[in-house]
């Protein structure tokens, strides 16, 4: 059994990938007047914060003021995104085996502990961690290694995409994909499923 099990977010718990990516390209299209879909590829979009897609699309650091506007605009269109309607079995389970259960995402990490306060789910996480300035995903679960004292092998990351799994595999973490095209090529290499539902077989 695993010890402990690292969430993404978006796309993973909660079907938010459509409506967040599309509020960004409109917000930098209407007001950078820049096609920011068309200069970046779909794997880096993933990996780019809405902060760091604004800097490129404005090539210039985004202002205070910026980052209120793309906030509440994504936080919206990410609230009203569906959630997994597995989650609470999920969690049910990581309870009952007192399996921690992580929330990693790169989502800016004030935006991520405000949205997951707002959908009321933030009591079923030991640690939520969102993303700060210059620091990846593959260096969050290094440190949840180290600052855990645990054997990766115990723990199970869950993603939607490669970012996901390559953060993962640099860390030797197991990891269970959530359908998306993107982690197709892998589908003889790795355990993915439609919901969170067939994480728990994961788990054990």
């Amino acid at each position: 059994m695993k010890k402990i099990l690292i969430l993404d977010f978006d796309g993973t718990i909660i079907n938010s990938n459509f409506a967040k990516k599309s509020t960004i390209i409109k917000y930098i299209k209407e007001k950078y007047k820049v096609e920011i879909s068309k200069k970046i590829d779909s794997f880096k979009f993933q990996k780019y914060t809405r902060y760091e897609l604004i800097s490129i699309a404005k090539n210039e650091p985004i202002s205070p003021q910026e980052k209120l506007e793309i906030d509440f605009k994504v936080n919206k269109s990410v609230k009203n995104s569906n959630l997994d309607p597995d989650l609470f079995e999920l969690f049910k389970f990581c309870s009952k085996n007192k399996i921690k259960v992580i929330l990693v995402s790169n989502t800016p990490h004030a935006s991520l502990q405000d949205i997951v306060h707002e959908l009321k789910i933030n009591d079923y996480f030991y640690k939520i961690i969102g993303k700060r300035p210059k620091q990846d995903k593959d260096e969050i679960f290094s440190k949840i290694i180290k600052n855990e004292s645990i054997n990766p092998f115990k723990i199970l990351s869950v993603g939607d995409n490669l970012n996901d799994y390559f953060a993962s595999k640099k860390n030797q973490i197991p990891f269970h994909g959530i359908h998306d095209k993107s982690l197709l090529i892998l589908r003889n290499k790795i355990p993915i499923t439609s919901s969170l539902k067939g994480v728990i077989n994961s788990l054990k």
